[in-house]
């Protein structure tokens, strides 16, 4: 099961994406819940209409970012309403698709519930495996082979929701009592370990299979509706420039490799 994350005004996001999952031979769904222009009543009508147990802190979250959260669970909510797969890739529609992204997608995908043998040689402990990322907090020798894929643990967070898998009993985890949750973070936080209780456990997949797209990815959908520091052009620029510098390489090729 694979779901794209591509808002409808998006086009020229959603035919790249499209051509790439096209060469990979993979089929996909596709979801977007756009709140960027909405009034208040408005998102709030459109929460109602889709989540009405969940609640989301509007002081904190944006409109736009709580159109993220909604695009996203809406994904899982479909894996939830199925019994076909044990879990879903999601990705965004600002990457490149590398080489092995097709064969990470169907690795993760499980198999048919039918098959116990096969279940439990497939069995891995995490709940969300990322497929790639930014953030560069991943222990080279805290990892595990699940299915011929090297999944590492990261030390700290995750902050990239670009493409990752998650497994259906993470879903309905989260769902199950969601009505007495609020929720008070981007879902590249909650997800990327700052979800306390719900924190899921994850991997990271390396070498990764997939990059953000360094023209589409600098033209934010959410910062320019989001004002606060985090979502500044200036903040993520420099936290751009930090990652791809040299001295991040020292650090992390000094300080990962060994954890």
């Amino acid at each position: 099961m694979l779901v794209l994350i591509n808002l409808d005004s998006a086009v020229e996001r959603r035919h790249a994406m499209t051509r790439q999952l096209k060469d990979c031979s993979l089929a996909f769904d596709r979801v977007g819940v756009d709140l960027r222009c909405l009034r208040s009543t408005e998102v709030e009508r459109e929460i109602q209409s889709r989540f009405s147990h969940l609640r989301f802190d509007r002081k904190v979250l944006s409109s736009p970012e709580i159109g993220c959260w909604l695009s996203h669970l809406t994904a899982w909510q479909a894996l939830v309403a199925q019994t076909r797969d044990s879990t879903c890739t999601v990705i965004e529609d600002d990457l490149t698709l590398l080489p092995g992204f097709a064969n990470a997608v169907n690795v993760l995908s499980g198999p048919a519930r039918e098959d116990p043998a096969a279940c439990a040689q497939a069995a891995s402990p995490f709940d969300v495996v990322y497929f790639g990322t930014s953030s560069r907090n991943v222990s080279q020798r805290r990892r595990m082979d699940v299915n011929g894929l090297s999944v590492h643990k990261p030390l700290g967070f995750i902050l990239n929701t670009w493409g990752y898998s998650i497994t259906r009993a993470y879903a309905q985890r989260f769902f199950a009592g969601a009505s007495r949750r609020a929720i008070r973070l981007p879902i590249d936080h909650f997800l990327g370990g700052r979800g306390g209780r719900l924190r899921p456990r994850i991997g990271v997949l390396q070498p990764a299979v997939l990059l953000e797209d360094p023209v589409l990815g600098m033209d934010s959908q959410i910062a320019p509706y989001t004002y606060r520091f985090d979502r500044s052009p200036i903040f993520e620029g420099a936290r751009r420039r930090l990652l791809a510098s040299n001295l991040s390489d020292l650090y992390y090729s000094l300080i990962y490799r060994y954890l």
